[in-house]
């Protein structure tokens, strides 16, 4: 592994990502990660995960930019290739998602754009307090968020605030995404550390409480864990027809 860092202490795997100097998020970035996920998916061993940033002051700032703008500049080549790469990271973020462990970002410098995303997929936000960004600012380019913000935020925090951080580009300060509810918690940073290993060495029996809180929250979100074999075994099939059923599914549930 290039870009990770992994430790193991117990049942907790820590993945550090580091690509220096500003820690974007690339291609190359996303098929580790992937290969992470495969790897942990079914390790018996391992019950929580916890993500967090290598380089000083970024968790992923964000995608890289430079990368879009390469392949965007030869517009056959991209259409060759974006949709491939998309349907890639969206599926990898989906994994995250429906993972039956708990999987922590533990925050520790700018959070936007992909790096937002990826944190929006997991089930806790931590965030040590400092200066630095977190949002979706996508917009101030002339783009939408494209790894799956627009549909995870709104479920986070509401449709009204989701639109106001997405349509204006807002990034904010970790102590503000805390009252927004874009973060679960902001610690003082000496403290983020001790409050992740904590919440990750402690997952609460993880896959049965994910069982029961299945039938008890009555969110979509949840319900959705139980498709994780479902969309590992269609990795070869067209993502639209993988997407379309879980929506079906999620409609039945309501």
């Amino acid at each position: 592994m290039h870009h990770f860092k992994i430790v193991q202490h117990e049942n907790v795997q820590t993945w550090t990502m580091s690509n220096p100097p500003m820690n974007y998020m690339t291609g190359p970035m996303t098929q580790e990660l992937t290969e992470l996920i495969g790897r942990v998916e079914d390790d018996t061993n391992t019950r929580a995960i916890i993500l967090t940033g290598g380089i000083d002051g970024k968790f992923i700032t964000h995608y890289s930019v430079d990368e879009l703008a390469a392949m965007a500049a030869d517009p056959a080549e991209c259409a060759r290739l974006f949709p491939t790469l998309s349907v890639g990271f969206h599926r990898m973020l989906d994994r995250i998602m429906l993972m039956p462990k708990a999987v922590i970002a533990a925050i520790n410098g700018d959070c936007m754009g992909g790096g937002y995303e990826l944190a929006l997929a997991c089930d806790f936000r931590l965030a040590a307090d400092g200066p630095y960004q977190i949002g979706l600012p996508e917009s101030v380019l002339g783009i939408l968020p494209g790894g799956g913000g627009t549909q995870r935020l709104p479920r986070l925090i509401g449709r009204s605030k989701a639109l106001e951080v997405m349509l204006f580009g807002n990034v904010y300060a970790p102590r503000e995404a805390e009252k927004m509810g874009m973060v679960n918690r902001v610690l003082a940073p000496e403290s983020l550390m001790q409050a992740r290993d904590g919440m990750g060495a402690n997952p609460g029996q993880t896959p049965t409480a994910l069982n029961r809180g299945n039938q008890e929250s009555g969110t979509s979100r949840l319900r959705s864990r139980p498709r994780l074999g479902a969309l590992r075994r269609a990795n070869g099939d067209d993502a639209g027809d993988v997407l379309r059923g879980r929506a079906n599914d999620d409609e039945r549930l309501q």
